[in-house]
């Protein structure tokens, strides 16, 4: 199978070893002309691009059979509400048209986020798949679910979307050093929800499940995490910061995630669970 992955990072990174290793051909992408030469230790091919650039997508992906979608906002990008408005539609939608326009009809995986669902179903015992997402005008959850619908309107009946929890591992910092640096560089605030369960990803596990989606030609929505229910933002963060030596910090619920248990049984039924994805312990 040719791959074309829009985006170089964590998880694209991760995914390449994996699908290559599987005897799979993967295109890497990246936005930044100076990282072309080293991504060809890490894919097949490397292209220079912008995902809402339709015509360099459509090059790229000639004679492609699957397009991997993990380009995403940085974090540095989603700190403000004004970062997220200057950047994530362009990121996420303008990326989603271009894949949704492409010839050939290959089959999609798109990561998504688990904040499409907000605070709309924290009524709820347990959040699936089918439960109400967020109407909020953050351009965070906005804008995923304005992706998500781009790839459902066009092309339903071949794309995944997997609605991931917070990923980690690999070269990504651990938690402790993400509640430092909020202190160092954030004055102490955060975007998200103090209510909010912290659930979060190994990048292992994105990786393996985005190869699981198009080895098995599953389509759908999926949620993306580990089954155990996990402490909320502000346990976690507030006892990770106290190690520290360091005081509580704000949550500003900009950017709101659930506080009722995630399930994530849909994907499990098609023969995928997490394996490297740990509940963090407090």
């Amino acid at each position: 199978m040719k791959i074309l992955c829009i985006g170089s990072g964590l998880v694209a990174t991760r995914f390449a070893a994996l699908a290559r290793a599987g005897g799979h051909q993967v295109i890497g992408t990246t936005t930044t002309a100076s990282k072309l030469e080293s991504l060809t230790e890490v894919f097949d091919e490397a292209a220079l691009l912008v995902g809402a650039d339709a015509d360099a997508v459509a090059r790229a992906a000639r004679d492609c059979s699957a397009v991997v979608v993990t380009a995403g906002p940085s974090a540095q990008q989603a700190m403000s509400v004004e970062d997220r408005a200057a950047t994530y539609e362009e990121i996420l939608v303008g990326t989603a048209r271009s894949v949704t326009a492409l010839d050939g009809d290959p089959h999609i995986v798109m990561l998504s986020a688990l904040s499409v669902y907000g605070h709309a179903a924290d009524h709820l015992e347990v959040i699936d798949e089918d439960s109400p997402v967020t109407d909020s005008d953050d351009p965070s959850p906005a804008m995923f679910l304005a992706a998500e619908r781009t790839y459902r309107d066009a092309a339903a009946q071949r794309t995944t979307i997997l609605r991931c929890a917070d990923i980690y591992g690999d070269s990504d910092p651990p938690i402790e050093a993400k509640v430092a640096m909020a202190h160092q560089h954030l004055n102490g605030s955060v975007p998200f929800g103090a209510d909010a369960l912290f659930y979060r990803v190994d990048v292992a596990d994105v990786a393996g499940a985005i190869l699981h989606s198009l080895q098995s030609g599953l389509v759908g929505t999926f949620n993306l995490t580990h089954a155990e229910v996990p402490a909320t933002n502000r346990e976690l963060f507030d006892r990770v910061g106290e190690a520290q030596g360091l005081p509580p910090l704000e949550f500003r619920d900009e950017i709101a995630a659930p506080s009722r248990p995630i399930s994530v049984d849909r994907l499990a039924e098609t023969g995928f669970t997490t394996s490297a994805t740990e509940a963090f312990e407090l």
